[in-house]
């Protein structure tokens, strides 16, 4: 049986970012992903411009289209611009994911989790290939968690989303969008959103309200006014469903020495869905409290304790302060809010 100090498992933005973390600072781990980079991924792929104090400088071939920030608009007709502070990044996230693996000194193994048993103070992650024994498991594995369901971890509240592609050529997509991910709250439990790429728009629905998402709610989307006059009437193409947390971080973020980050953990702003920069913040600070426990020899339950720590100190356990599955019910709510918001970058994400 292999060992490690620490396994991760998924290798998305908060997977990769954990094992970047942990390769930086010296910590033996393995990360594991059952998908084969690049893969695709349903998402908006809409970034701040704060990932670059992440990241560092994103290479042209990873941008789709700089964003302005975000175009709120209500079911009444109300709107607020949110400007980032500098030009934030629309990224395809087959492209984005398999870039941020690609950045590691060892790529991932392909392999999917069967179970976990503890070993003692470690724990015996069993996967389809060989089992790994650890003293820290970092769960980054999505909004369906398999890490989080076997810790017996209750899950956030889920949004349904549906997204298609609506092709379109580049200076149509800047004459009609103006460079902004616009977000439309027309829809009872939730939003819809467009958001331009290179060729395309990625137009997409999410509530977490049944009946109110799927192919007719698309379709009622598509209808609305505003978003016609981004698509200019244009049919979109096949749909893909995802799942958004909707309700913040799950309290407390993992168990023992299991930590949660990413859509595993509810790291997702629900105001608008944005989640890929608090995954990966969510995926360093997983790493840097698996380092500090490794490294002082602490009991497991230190371990959660100074995760939970750096992600106050980072604002991520913050993320769920305001209701929004009580904003959203209602486009109506979800216009009074857009009316009291006077700087939705204090909030989300516009640094």
């Amino acid at each position: 049986m292999d060992g490690h100090e620490v396994v991760i498992i998924g290798a998305g933005p908060a997977g990769a970012s954990a094992a970047l973390e942990l390769e930086r600072l010296g910590i033996d781990h393995v990360l594991i992903d059952r998908a084969v980079f690049p893969r695709p991924k349903p998402c908006a792929g809409v970034l701040p411009p704060a990932v670059e104090d992440i990241l560092g400088k994103l290479p042209r071939r990873v941008i789709e289209k700089r964003i302005r920030g975000y175009f709120l608009h209500s079911a009444v007709g109300g709107e607020h611009r949110s400007r980032f502070a500098r030009r934030g990044y629309a990224v395809d996230r087959a492209v984005f994911d398999d870039w941020l693996v690609s950045r590691l000194a060892r790529r991932h193994q392909v392999g999917e989790l069967l179970g976990l048993e503890r070993a003692g103070s470690r724990l015996q992650v069993k996967t389809d290939g060989a089992d790994v024994l650890c003293r820290v498991l970092i769960g980054a594995d999505g909004a369906n968690s398999k890490v989080r369901t076997l810790s017996g971890i209750p899950a956030p509240r889920m949004a349904t989303a549906y997204q298609a592609q609506v092709p379109m050529a580049p200076s149509e997509i800047d004459r009609r969008t103006k460079g902004w991910f616009h977000v439309f709250y027309v829809i009872a439990g939730g939003y819809g959103w467009v958001a331009p790429h290179r060729d395309r728009l990625l137009v997409g629905t999410g509530s977490v309200i049944p009946g109110t998402v799927g192919r007719a709610a698309f379709s009622r989307f598509l209808g609305h006014p505003g978003v016609k006059a981004l698509t200019g009437g244009r049919r979109a193409g096949m749909l893909e469903a995802q799942r958004i947390p909707m309700s913040g971080p799950v309290t407390p973020p993992g168990r023992g020495n299991i930590l949660l980050a990413g859509d595993a953990g509810g790291f997702v702003f629900p105001g608008t869905g944005e989640g890929i920069r608090y995954a990966m913040m969510s995926g360093r600070a997983a790493a840097a409290a698996a380092a500090d426990h490794l490294k002082n020899g602490g009991r497991p339950s230190i371990v959660l304790k100074r995760y939970v720590t750096l992600l106050r100190e980072d604002g991520l356990m913050s993320l769920g302060d305001v209701d929004f599955l009580d904003v959203l019910q209602s486009p109506e709510r979800a216009h009074g809010y857009i009316r009291r918001l006077t700087s939705l970058s204090r909030t989300a994400s516009s640094s």
